[in-house]
């Protein structure tokens, strides 16, 4: 008998679980109250008159109100426009797109969203937009801020309203990177955002890639070996001219020389030489501070998206010694 009402006891509670429950997510779930609608109603007509005041922050605040109470395509279209008309592209895009999401609308709130989905098109393509290539470090070393909100620079374009905007990008181990733009209506502008180590010494440089200052030494050198090249040349033919104009003590004849003027023509000959070979670096020198400077830190892209390991594919040393230059690496 005792087991039997235990039973009892437990099911009726069960059972009153169940119906507290059940009240609960239908009043969670109800429509609008009559209250909810009056008081919404009440709340679009005065967004209405501050409109017309020219007061559309005011209107702006009373209208997502009016759809807290009572969600409708109408007030979230209400709301768009507004945040159009303010030039808050941004806002006014969020809150077409939760409008357009709107599923089964009927009678004035379907009108209502087909407005909101041409309008959201109009404002989608005034609304400006910065695209960011990161080039050094990787996207997932840096913070990125537009206008101190934090953005993904992966995820595409990201959307600001016309005007003037502050650009930060932090990452440990660099300097912070910034930047000003000012963006027109339907603009849109890519930023490369390339960090310099707190050190001064940018990746490249770090990871084998030649220093600008290479391609500087080479062409110095190169410089050099020119002059040099163009004054050995003119040793080199006024020596040789000298010894075939002079009667005594050579007589040269048709250029043929005796004996006796092999030691000063060999020094002519020495002098065309050391000329032939200061062109020669002159030349090698051009060459290589050109590669030197096109593969420097400031002047190489790596790969959108690299790593660092494929950073170090491209690297580039300058070769300087006695007679010779040049330029040494992988690629």
């Amino acid at each position: 008998m005792c087991s039997v009402m235990t039973m009892k006891m437990r099911a009726a509670a069960l059972l009153a679980v169940s119906v507290t429950f059940s009240l609960g997510m239908s009043e969670a779930y109800a429509a609008p109250s009559q209250k909810d609608r009056r008081e919404a109603q009440q709340l679009a007509h005065e967004a209405k008159k501050l409109v017309t005041q020219g007061d559309l922050k005011g209107a702006t605040k009373k209208y997502k109100r009016a759809d807290q109470l009572v969600p409708s395509v109408t007030y979230k279209l209400a709301v768009g426009k507004a945040y159009a008309d303010l030039g808050d592209y941004v806002q006014a895009a969020t809150a077409l797109r939760e409008a357009a999401a709107v599923t089964g609308a009927v009678g004035p709130e379907k009108r209502a969203l087909e407005e909101a989905k041409k309008l959201l098109v109009a404002i989608d393509a005034k609304t400006p937009k910065l695209e960011f290539e990161m080039m050094q470090p990787e996207a997932s070393k840096v913070t990125l801020l537009v206008d101190e909100e934090e953005v993904d620079p992966t995820s595409g374009a990201h959307a600001v309203n016309p005007g003037k905007h502050e650009i930060v990008a932090r990452a440990d181990g660099y300097t912070d990177w910034s930047k000003s733009v000012r963006l027109d209506e339907g603009a849109t502008q890519t930023l490369e955002v390339r960090m310099v180590r707190a050190g001064g010494e940018d990746d490249a440089s770090s990871k084998g890639g030649a220093p600008r200052w290479s391609a500087y030494a080479s062409w110095g050198v190169g410089g050099v070996a020119l002059i040099g090249g163009a004054v050995f040349g003119v040793f080199a033919i006024q020596t040789t001219n000298e010894i075939l104009k002079r009667k005594e003590p050579y007589d040269c004849n048709a250029n043929l020389c005796p004996q006796a003027a092999e030691s000063d023509l060999a020094i002519a000959r020495m002098n065309g030489n050391l000329s032939t070979a200061g062109f020669a670096i002159a030349g090698v020198g051009a060459v290589s501070g050109l590669v030197l400077f096109l593969l420097s830190g400031d002047a190489s892209k790596p790969a959108h998206g690299d790593d660092e390991g494929k950073g170090e594919s491209l690297a580039a040393s300058p070769m300087l010694g006695p007679g010779f230059i040049g330029v040494t690496g992988t690629f």
